[in-house]
């Protein structure tokens, strides 16, 4: 499967093609490789497309949108590549929902750490999984100790 045109029109900076591609019936919160919804205001954001975060944001982008590292992902990646006008941008939208809005997120929802993969759809076709797939374990083995061999290891 290809990448969708409003993913395409994003990457390219065209405010155009997403106006375009959204009034078609583009999914404003398509989902990426993950299952993680918000795909194309986080994109937005990354590249610094202000006039497109903008464009989403007014068609009910979820600024929230999540990733592997949790919610308010659009906010952290804008912050990361320092595209500070995104940054405020979404700061002041953020401040101009209502508290229903932004207490919408329940804590319990929120996914642990070991369930972030529990979507396994695997990397895009032509690229190489980076994923381990064997973890490193502990090893436990069962040692005994004499009185000598205790008192040197544990008597101060």
């Amino acid at each position: 499967m290809g990448m969708s045109l409003l993913r395409k029109a994003i990457e390219q900076g065209s405010l155009e093609a997403v106006v375009s591609a959204l009034d078609s019936g583009a999914d404003i919160e398509e989902t990426d490789q993950h299952g993680h919804s918000g795909l194309p205001l986080r994109l937005a954001c990354f590249f610094g497309h202000v006039a497109i975060v903008t464009e989403l944001i007014e068609r009910g982008a979820n600024i929230f949108a999540p990733n592997a590292e949790g919610p308010e992902a659009p906010l952290r990646i804008a912050a990361r590549r320092n595209h500070q006008e995104i940054v405020d941008l979404l700061l002041r939208s953020v401040s101009d929902l209502s508290l229903d809005t932004l207490s919408s997120e329940d804590p319990a929802e929120r996914r642990k750490k070991g369930d972030r993969r529990k979507v396994n759809v695997g990397p895009p076709k032509g690229m190489k999984d980076r994923r381990v797939a064997e973890r490193r374990s502990t090893r436990v083995q069962e040692v005994s100790l004499s009185d000598v061999e205790w008192e040197a290891f544990f008597v101060a």
